[in-house]
């Protein structure tokens, strides 16, 4: 038993191996031989069996006490390296508290699984202006607007966060003193070993100035983008107007040499008396047209130079439109007859004398009707009405029309069968400088001039007048509106 008890199972069988041969020799009979018979052998054989019981339990009984020794050792060390961890974690914790304590310019805060505040740092304090103790317990809408909270925003966000596993978006936040701030969020969901939600984490950036600084960058982007747009169209009209002012010079040199070479060509054969009556008077009609025609020119530039310094004026006083219509038409009645044009009139004789200048009007239905029949082809037609604005009165009873804002307008209107005005000159057919055919060679002749003079003119008399053409060879129609 000792044997075993110190020594193990080994020597505890080589002692239980020679107990039996010194019992069998010197205590069994026959004594000093190891033939042992009858009782002898039965004890014998009963003290082996309960050598080798006691040799095993005692074996057993001491791998268990080194086992539990081992074990011991074992969960000493477990318990110290435990210890260790526990205290690394604790040192940890304590360095990300400290850590996230200290930051001031990141809010950084916790929230529970229901999306209420249970942690709070001094940057969240800085930057939402809530202490720690006033907030911790506080729904997490407490930082949104209440339009936010009405659009379902924060939870929208907590969702977001748990479906992707983070949520990062910029937005506007609400600080305790009522006013926003433009912030870069995200929100991380948290959870234990067993994947169970212990609440969520938002990590919180003020970035109001540099959304400013942004916006100012894309305004300044604009103003510039806006400035260079300016300068491009501005450089684009000035050479523009370089041009049409060069053709324009060019044209008005033409138009002025016209006429005074035929004035200084019939002059010069009317001095040599070598013409007969009938070419001396064809020679000085020709003369006075030309004459006329220089005139016409002449006023026309001076009404432009007029017109740009500001100083055109009108002379008041009541207008019969017939009157100016009928006029007109005299005046154009033999170019008309020249190219075998009809001009048909439509005339409101009801209508009554307005206030106006009776020269300037005329001037205007003049450069229409000269346009006209300028632009009418041989054997083509011209139409002259003068009406109210019809269409408005019949809207409505007479006493509805009395009482309502409508204005009462009468209108001239002049059309003709003529060329037309293509879509693409359409929209600067009243413009100075500009003309459709601006070449030397163009069959029809003039400045150009008449129509930009003729919009000046109404508009002094707080009128309009618009262009109207279904395009090249469906003729044109101008409509002048003048107030009552």
């Amino acid at each position: 038993m000792v044997s075993s008890w110190y020594g193990g199972l080994n020597p505890g069988l080589l002692a239980t191996f020679f107990s039996a041969i010194v019992c069998a020799y010197f205590l069994l009979l026959p004594f000093y031989s190891l033939s042992v018979a009858g009782f002898g052998a039965l004890g014998l054989l009963q003290f082996v069996l309960v050598a080798l019981l006691i040799t095993l339990l005692n074996t057993a009984l001491r791998q268990a006490r080194s086992q539990a020794q081992m074990n011991a050792r074992v969960a000493q060390q477990n318990y110290e390296s435990l210890l260790q961890i526990q205290d690394s974690l604790r040192q940890s914790e304590e360095r990300y508290r400290l850590l996230i304590e200290g930051v001031t310019n990141y809010a950084i805060f916790m929230l529970d699984p229901n999306g209420n505040f249970t942690s709070w740092n001094i940057g969240a304090e800085s930057i939402l202006g809530y202490q720690e103790a006033e907030i911790i317990g506080q729904p997490f809408e407490r930082i949104f607007s209440p339009e936010a909270i009405e659009r379902g925003q924060p939870q929208q966000a907590l969702s977001k966060a748990l479906t992707e596993g983070f949520s990062k978006e910029n937005r506007w936040h609400l600080r305790k003193d009522g006013t926003f701030f433009w912030a870069h969020c995200v929100i991380t969901p948290l959870r234990d070993e067993n994947g169970n939600l212990r609440g969520f984490s938002k990590i919180m950036q003020d970035i109001t100035e540099r959304k400013q600084a942004e916006e100012e960058k894309e305004q300044l982007l604009l103003r510039e983008q806006a400035a260079r747009a300016v300068s491009e169209a501005a450089q684009s009209a000035a050479e523009a107007a370089n041009r049409s002012k060069d053709e324009f010079l060019a044209i008005v040199s033409h138009e002025l040499r016209t006429p005074m070479t035929a004035i200084i060509g019939w002059a010069g054969m009317l001095q040599t008396g070598a013409l007969d009556e009938a070419k001396a008077t064809l020679a000085l009609e020709t003369i006075e047209r030309n004459a006329n025609l220089q005139m016409q020119l002449i006023e026309d530039l001076l009404d432009i130079s007029r017109i740009v310094r500001g100083e055109i004026s009108l002379s008041i006083d009541l207008v019969d439109l017939v009157e100016v219509i009928t006029s007109a038409i005299e005046v154009v009645q033999s170019l008309a007859d020249a190219k075998d044009i009809q001009i048909e009139t439509i005339l409101d004789t009801s209508i009554e004398k307005i206030s106006g200048d009776s020269d300037r009007l005329q001037q205007v239905v003049l450069n229409l009707l000269t346009n006209a029949i300028k632009f009418t082809p041989n054997g083509g037609r011209v139409k002259v009405r003068l009406s109210k604005e019809i269409d408005a009165i019949n809207r409505v009873s007479k006493e509805e029309f009395s009482q309502c804002s409508i204005p009462n307008y009468v209108q001239i209107e002049v059309s003709d069968t003529g060329k037309g005005i293509s879509a693409n000159f359409l929209p600067h057919v009243f413009e100075r400088f500009c003309q459709a055919d601006s070449s030397h060679t163009r069959s029809d002749k003039g400045l150009g001039l008449g129509l930009a003079i003729a919009r000046h003119i109404i508009e002094l008399h707080s009128g309009t007048i618009q262009a109207q053409s279904q395009g090249i060879g469906e003729g044109s129609t101008f409509t002048v509106k003048l107030p009552v």
